[in-house]
């Protein structure tokens, strides 16, 4: 059985087996401010006319420190002609300066208080970690490359 993380990547990498690649630039490293926070992420373009659709990944929790998903899903996504933004979280991999991971706390209050504390930790830091996708499309929408009607977010765990 397929974890949606697992049927995503099969179906980015079965598509770029079909399609073929198209070409892209390497990825710049892009600040989105989130609140009072200054955010990090990976941006792929495709090569081309613009404008171009976009996919916003929005990782699980963690510290992200491991770039080899990003390097993965980049490209994949990008050789199909969108631009990717790969943007890490408060806490996690290029924004690991920029507060403390969701697992991180998530792991604090389980020892603190059981799975209860666990899942009341978890519920909060929801509008913080929606309030740093927010910032990520607002940062899509306003580039000129991309096609601001065409985003989509994709990603998975909580």
């Amino acid at each position: 059985m397929f974890t949606g993380l697992m049927l995503m990547m099969w179906i980015a990498s079965a598509s770029v087996a079909q399609a073929g690649d198209r070409s892209f630039s390497a990825p710049d490293t892009v600040v989105v401010r989130s609140g009072s926070l200054t955010l990090r992420g990976l941006l792929w373009r495709p090569d081309g006319p613009e404008p171009f659709p976009a996919v916003l990944y929005n990782h699980g929790s963690g510290p992200q420190s491991d770039l080899t998903r990003p390097a993965k899903l980049g490209p994949a996504f990008a050789s199909h002609g969108y631009v990717v933004l790969y943007l890490f979280r408060r806490g996690a991999g290029l924004s690991a300066d920029q507060g403390t991971n969701s697992e991180e706390l998530m792991n604090r209050a389980m020892a603190e208080n059981g799975q209860d504390g666990r899942n009341e930790v978890q519920l909060r830091l929801l509008d913080a970690e929606l309030d740093d996708v927010r910032a990520g499309l607002t940062v899509l929408r306003a580039r000129s490359e991309v096609d601001a009607s065409r985003i989509t977010v994709v990603g998975y765990s909580f």
